[in-house]
């Protein structure tokens, strides 16, 4: 019996969905950059599934296998298998496991792959935005909420910390829309949420970065759900965290996100007026 440890062990176990597809592009006589350059996709991603630090999605896994010849049944077999990979994926508290570090590390690697990072927040000021102390206050409760073994929350804050530096890619450009909500809901002690709000006016005006807030008593033509995140490069992902777990959704799904965030603008304030709700949110602190 395999014991396996993460999604990455999951995927290339033997009869794994990343090793049947590395198998059927070997045995047909194609090199990843055969296969990629069949389908203008970099040769990055061939590796990237194939050693399980990507789960391909539906339409990879039946153009990989059809362009390797496999049959119907053989692409039935992968695409349930793609499927039961998804559904591992979700488990938040499998991959929290051997740590949140490791899991901080793994949206680093969103972030670091995408040319367009955008993020809606109801709650929580988003990880790129975070102090330190105030992503220390959400970590430690992750480990009451998904009753974990290991605390490693002092290296999962230094792990999103570094996320930070991709701010100033040039190469990218972020979103970050704010329910006023973020502003006032006290998660952490005033101290910390005085130089969280602080940090928040820092973002206003930098380069490649949109900024906006949804003020309380506008009203508003979609209803925000739910926090999520939409990473665009070579695919689009959005993300929604919940109490139990993550979902992943691409394709129609991720533009579904999309169309939303685009919608959710529209109520929205940005420069001089987003600083002017911050003030206001810090200043309600005042003798607390």
């Amino acid at each position: 019996m395999i014991v396996v440890e993460s999604l990455e062990d999951w995927l290339t176990q033997p009869d794994g969905v990343a090793t049947r597809l590395r198998n059927l592009r070997t045995q047909a006589g194609l090199s990843g950059k055969n296969l990629a350059d069949s389908h203008g996709w970099q040769q990055s991603k061939v590796s990237r599934i194939e050693n399980g630090k990507q789960l391909p999605s539906p339409e990879d896994v039946r153009t990989w296998a059809e362009t390797c010849g496999a049959s119907e049944t053989e692409v039935d077999e992968l695409l349930q298998l793609q499927e039961k990979g998804r559904i591992a994926q979700l488990t938040f508290r499998s991959r929290m496991r051997g740590g949140q570090a490791a899991v901080q590390e793994s949206y680093n690697a969103l972030v670091r792959e995408a040319s367009h990072v955008r993020h809606f927040e109801t709650v929580y000021v988003p990880g790129l935005l975070q102090v330190p102390a105030y992503t220390k206050r959400v970590l430690t409760e992750m480990i009451w909420l998904h009753e974990l073994d290991v605390d490693d929350v002092d290296t999962a804050v230094s792990t999103r910390m570094q996320r930070q530096q991709l701010l100033y890619d040039p190469a990218k450009q972020f979103e970050f829309l704010l329910a006023e909500p973020v502003l006032r809901t006290l998660i952490c002690p005033p101290s910390v949420m005085r130089t969280q709000l602080d940090r928040l006016q820092t973002v206003i005006g930098l380069e490649r970065v949109r900024f906006g807030i949804i003020p309380m008593g506008v009203e508003l033509q979609v209803t925000p759900q739910n926090s999520f995140g939409i990473y665009e490069g070579e695919e689009s992902l959005a993300v929604v965290e919940t109490f139990i777990g993550e979902t992943f959704h691409r394709g129609a799904e991720a533009a579904g996100y999309r169309r939303v965030m685009d919608k959710l603008w529209d109520q929205a304030v940005t420069g001089d007026q987003a600083r002017d709700l911050i003030i206001a949110a810090a200043d309600a602190l005042s003798g607390k």
